[in-house]
């Protein structure tokens, strides 16, 4: 199985890169890491006078029932693909996807090719940097503005007992854009997990992730209580939203908890 985006099929023909083959041959440019079976890089392609820059998950790895028995649709770049299309249609902005595939058979069993977001940086870059070094009052009007944003994003999924699974700040990747309402445009990426639930656990998690990865400089408490808020859609905590927030609480603290282990280790 290989989906080719319709938008590259002739630049990627051209090059013969236009079946699942030669594109789990495709060899990282840079940015590459590889764990668990699974391997991520930027792949710098150049086809004519054109450069291509993507961002490639490729899975060499896979259970071994899921290669006998699974649809190739379950697959991680399917999967994934399917995924980033479901958030698009919830109005998130997501990164655009090239080709996914999957081959039981091939020893990269599952990949999935996204385009870079040039120009753009993750929010755990962004807030500390960029954003730390505009002036008053543009620094606290970008501040709520990304809050708002935050809000609307986790909403948008959360209605729907929808769940991202790693909502961290770095899996959101701002770009300045004076078109746009707010002055920039935000893209929410790895979707691999994106997971549908009725159960709250899920919601808790969401959340205290984004907690637990906004301890950086420049995020006050007064940030954190503003999205909460908003998310919640009140003026002030009631008894149902501290009882909520303890739960989020707990979780954050056990990612801290976690995370503080594993660099002591």
């Amino acid at each position: 199985m290989f989906w080719l985006n319709p938008d590259y099929q002739r630049l990627l023909g051209s090059a013969s890169l236009d079946r699942y083959e030669a594109a789990a041959a495709l060899v990282p440019t840079d940015d590459y890491v590889e764990k668990q079976g699974r391997s991520t890089g930027r792949y710098r392609l150049t086809i004519g006078d054109m450069t291509l820059s993507l961002y490639v998950k490729k899975h060499m790895r896979l259970p071994w029932w899921q290669r006998r028995f699974g649809s190739k649709r379950s697959f991680p770049g399917p999967a994934e693909h399917a995924n980033l299309r479901h958030a698009a249609e919830l109005g998130i902005r997501v990164p655009e996807t090239v080709f996914a595939g999957a081959d039981p058979a091939h020893p990269c069993g599952s990949l999935l090719a996204t385009r870079e977001l040039e120009g753009y940086l993750p929010l755990h870059i962004y807030i500390p940097g960029p954003l730390a070094r505009m002036p008053e009052p543009a620094r606290r009007l970008r501040k709520q503005a990304l809050v708002a944003r935050l809000v609307e994003v986790a909403r948008r999924l959360h209605d729907r007992r929808t769940y991202h699974l790693d909502f961290y700040l770095c899996h959101f990747f701002l770009r300045d854009d004076p078109s746009a309402p707010d002055g920039f445009d935000l893209v929410l990426i790895d979707l691999g997990r994106l997971h549908r639930s009725r159960w709250s656990r899920w919601q808790v998690k969401d959340v205290a992730a984004l907690l637990f990865s906004s301890d950086l400089p420049g995020v006050t408490r007064t940030d954190r209580l503003r999205f909460f808020l908003q998310y919640l859609g009140l003026k002030r905590l009631d008894d149902e939203a501290r009882r909520f927030a303890r739960r989020i609480l707990r979780k954050a603290e056990r990612y801290r908890r976690h995370n503080y282990g594993r660099h002591a280790a």
